[in-house]
């Protein structure tokens, strides 16, 4: 195979693409190619209650009792179920939709696979499973999100879920 020779315009000087590709791979080997990682600052301790807060949230969901979730949502509640669907703006309306529901089912699981705090913001990976008693008329239902929480004051102002890319909802 020829080696080709690359010439920088401005200089007139002459690299082969062997030397180019041997300087790259030695520098890579060293080390010295690889950008240095930052060190993950500490979560502040607002950070660790905000995040402890939506992990108890997703946990409580097991309950299957919506006046168990009330603690966690703010009054001005603003929810968003998944791109396209109806907002839910207040924790009310939130009760009225989600209350009965709750307690037609057999089973709620919201699984957190990851999760990452920045001050007030909560990002958290999960599988949520939402499984009907056999013979029920609703079907059992799984969906692979990323869930957005924005905290205020202790309690969750705004929730908004976002389909996992890639993912398709289960049902049945």
């Amino acid at each position: 195979m020829k080696d080709r020779n690359l010439s920088n315009e401005q200089g007139g000087a002459e690299i082969s693409r062997r030397a180019l590709v041997v300087g790259v791979v030695a520098v890579s080997a060293s080390g010295v190619s690889q950008m240095a990682k930052a060190d993950e600052p500490k979560k502040s301790d607002l950070e660790i209650a905000n995040e402890t807060l939506v992990n108890d949230f997703c946990r409580d969901w097991a309950l299957r009792d919506v006046e168990k979730l009330r603690p966690y949502l703010a009054e001005d509640l603003y929810h968003q179920q998944a791109p396209g669907r109806p907002v839910m703006e207040s924790r009310e309306e939130f009760e009225k939709q989600m209350g009965g529901w709750l307690k037609t089912l057999e089973l709620v699981e919201f699984k957190i696979v990851r999760s990452h705090v920045i001050g007030p913001i909560v990002l958290n990976e999960r599988v949520d499973r939402f499984k009907a008693p056999a013979g029920s008329k609703g079907p059992s239902m799984q969906f692979h999100v990323v869930g957005e929480f924005f905290i205020e004051n202790g309690v969750i102002k705004v929730w908004k879920d976002w389909p996992m890319p890639g993912s398709k909802p289960i049902f049945g």
